[in-house]
């Protein structure tokens, strides 16, 4: 009776052991934090300044032959570890077979601390020009989309 109990004790405490050395124990979960990114104050255009922010009429219409078009925008509540990405998109218009095609995706870091600062993506006129149509340019921070600007080619 001694030995079996004795049996037992031994394999409790090297059950035990394990536990603590092999770290069985319920492993501690990470705090995610919630998203305070934001991206505000879209707009197209055709220039901007040094700080990003439009220096040319805001419009939601530009012709074929436009040379660069900009989309210039506001984020807050990033950090260096973030990244923003704008996908430029033909969604409709007069060319056939080009409906909601992805043009071109741009990428940066975001510059942590500051409160909130203005970015700009730009892309240039395709050769051949614009393609009359509707378009968008989808912004994201960490791959979650937080805006959509659209405008047109006319």
């Amino acid at each position: 009776m001694n030995s079996i109990r004795s049996y037992i004790i031994v394999t409790i405490i090297v059950a035990v052991l394990l536990c603590i050395f092999a770290g069985c124990s319920t492993p501690a979960t990470e705090v995610s934090q919630p998203d305070k990114s934001a991206i505000t104050e879209g707009v197209m255009t055709t220039s901007v300044d040094n700080d990003s922010k439009p220096t040319s009429a805001v419009s939601t219409v530009f012709a074929p032959d436009t040379p660069v078009i900009y989309c210039s925008f506001k984020v807050s509540g990033v950090t260096e570890e973030d990244l923003i990405k704008a996908s430029w998109y033909y969604i409709t218009g007069e060319t056939v077979g080009k409906d909601n095609e992805l043009l071109d995706e741009i990428y940066t870091s975001a510059q942590g601390g500051q409160e909130a600062y203005y970015l700009a993506f730009y892309k240039h006129m395709p050769a051949g020009g614009w393609y009359k149509g509707s378009y968008k340019v989808v912004l994201y921070v960490n791959n979650t989309e937080k805006l959509t600007v659209p405008f047109d080619v006319k």
